[in-house]
């Protein structure tokens, strides 16, 4: 593998000559304007990301992936890894792009890429970034909360009870009058079991879409939860809590709202793979086939019909991640 990355960034595109002006600033010397596109415009990153998706379309999703100034290059051999490496070069130099060497990496078989540490066959946590969040002081204000829940939840999907161990801490920021009380009392403990949590993540599966999946669904009185596996190794953790509407939704409608979600939330893994959906509510093996559905019902059947799916029916018990998730949501 190699990561790419691009230099200067926003600055190697160019303003259309007619909106110039529209970037013009005031300073005691007089008056400029941006003839490379600058950082903070409303449209800047949109334009730059789609700018870069199409000067690399012919390579990305073959043996590129892309995320703005990032360009990541998997190879199955380093023969064809060189050839890869050439066709990129010819599109950025056809582009007129540049890159910043001292940035780049080339022939890696592991390194750190978003705060992950990715090789061929797997992605985890990595420990510099993990030690940043350990090393945080305890928060003193709704925003040094809300700072510490946003790092945190970049690696949710690492930590299969994440929305039960957080929960205190989203329930101190709807109750900020009693704020030391409560953190006395809770959010002193989550805090310090999302730092445990964290440094302890299991380490994700890359899918492999020659492969079946499995999706397994719950739901509870107050959200969903799903796990995405393969192979008996998990792939991505998700939960999110129901909104009012959807909590007054039958147990049948909410364990429905439970695949659907799941299915819309994973739809980038799954596309027309087939994909097999375990359940603890035998109710749902029947979906395609029942009698006297509701409207609501009748509109996720629809939905789900543009999926590859095969229902199973497992016991709670059996199903002991996705009932975590479900009964202690965090919308991530």
């Amino acid at each position: 593998m190699s990561a790419l990355d691009l230099r200067s960034g926003y600055f190697q595109m160019a303003v259309n000559p007619n909106d110039i002006v529209k970037t013009a600033f005031v300073t005691k010397n007089g008056t400029y304007a941006f003839r490379r596109m600058p950082f903070g415009l409303s449209g800047a990153a949109s334009n730059f990301q789609k700018a870069i998706d199409i000067i690399l379309k012919p390579v990305i999703g073959k043996f590129v992936s892309v995320y703005m100034d990032d360009v990541i290059i998997s190879s199955p051999s380093f023969t064809q890894h060189v050839k890869h490496l050439k066709e990129v070069f010819r599109l950025l130099h056809k582009a007129g792009l540049t890159l910043n060497k001292d940035k780049c990496k080339f022939g890696w078989e592991e390194f750190k890429y978003l705060g992950l540490i990715i090789n061929k066959e797997v992605n985890k946590t990595d420990e510099t970034k993990v030690q940043a969040i350990v090393e945080m002081k305890p928060p003193h204000n709704s925003k040094e909360v809300s700072k510490f829940l946003g790092m945190s939840q970049w690696y949710a999907k690492f930590i299969k009870n994440y929305a039960d161990i957080c929960e205190p801490l989203y329930n101190l920021k709807r109750k900020l009058k009693r704020f030391i009380y409560i953190w006395l009392i809770e959010a002193q403990k989550a805090f310090d079991a999302v730092n445990a949590a964290i440094t302890k993540a299991p380490v994700l599966k890359f899918p492999d879409f020659k492969k079946p999946f499995e999706l397994f669904t719950d739901a509870s009185s107050i959200g969903v939860g799903a796990v995405l596996n393969q192979e008996q190794r998990p792939v991505v953790f998700a939960s999110r809590t129901l909104n009012a509407a959807e909590r007054n939704y039958t147990v049948t409608e909410r364990e429905c709202l439970a695949v659907v979600w799941a299915l819309n939330k994973f739809r980038t893994y799954l596309g027309s793979l087939p994909i097999k959906v375990i359940t603890d509510h035998a109710a749902l093996t029947y979906l395609t086939t029942g009698k006297n559905l509701s409207n609501r019902m009748i509109r996720w059947a629809l939905k789900l019909a543009e999926f590859n799916i095969e229902w199973e029916h497992r016991p709670g018990t059996q199903n002991t991640i996705a009932d975590v998730l479900s009964r202690n949501p965090i919308e991530v």
